[in-house]
């Protein structure tokens, strides 16, 4: 059956694709035991209920999204350049898509007035301060514009990403896209929105980030 280390993975995973699937309200600890080929005694001898999962499921994916924000490599990219904000798009996508499940249920429950929808929202606050304190030498932001850019971040950054994470296989087979060509699209696209105001503060075209 394997170790400790090894079971405990096999639940955190079977429990993802339960969630992704059926919703949180509709997964069932016997479901994810069958996922996962262990006996549901063993998963409530580790985990207390379904709500302890899927809290570690989020808490795994934040420590992961903070860990590359966080790191030398991501911080020390010149964020004037489109070939590093690629490189740095490249590197969040990839993370993300493996675990694209968890991106599911993110966005599934994000639309329910739940504990569940006030938990994520405050683990995407504490991305947004990440990226805002990596981006401090281009973008100032102060008390007065901080309610704009976390509705600029959270609408045209973090959800496209999102989005494209949990649908890209989707439109690949519907489409019959290439997987590198409809990324490649994507960033392109989304340094051509989201990222447009970024360039124009780093060039010194624009002042809409310290208005």
């Amino acid at each position: 059956m394997g170790g400790e280390t090894d079971n405990k993975a096999r639940i955190l995973e079977a429990a993802a694709a339960e969630f992704a699937e059926r919703g949180f309200d509709g997964a069932r600890v016997d479901s994810i035991a069958l996922r996962a080929g262990v006996n549901k005694a063993l998963i409530y001898y580790y985990y207390s209920n379904k709500e302890e999962l899927l809290d570690l499921l989020f808490l795994e994916t934040r420590d992961a999204v903070l860990g590359l924000i966080e790191s030398i490599h991501f911080r020390e990219r010149d964020l004037s350049s489109p070939e590093a904000l690629t490189a740095m798009l490249t590197a969040f996508l990839e993370l993300m898509e493996e675990r694209q499940n968890v991106v599911r249920v993110i966005l599934m429950e994000l639309s329910k007035r739940t504990p569940i929808n006030t938990r994520i929202f405050e683990l995407v606050e504490e991305v947004m301060n990440a990226m805002f304190a990596m981006t401090a030498g281009v973008l100032e932001i102060t008390a007065t514009n901080r309610a704009s850019h976390m509705v600029t971040e959270f609408f045209t950054g973090i959800m496209p990403l999102l989005n494209y994470v949990a649908y890209h296989e989707i439109w690949m087979e519907r489409y019959h896209a290439e997987e590198s060509v409809l990324r490649a699209q994507f960033i392109e696209s989304f340094l051509g929105t989201h990222f447009a105001y970024t360039f124009a503060e780093v060039n010194g075209k624009g002042d809409s980030a310290s208005e």
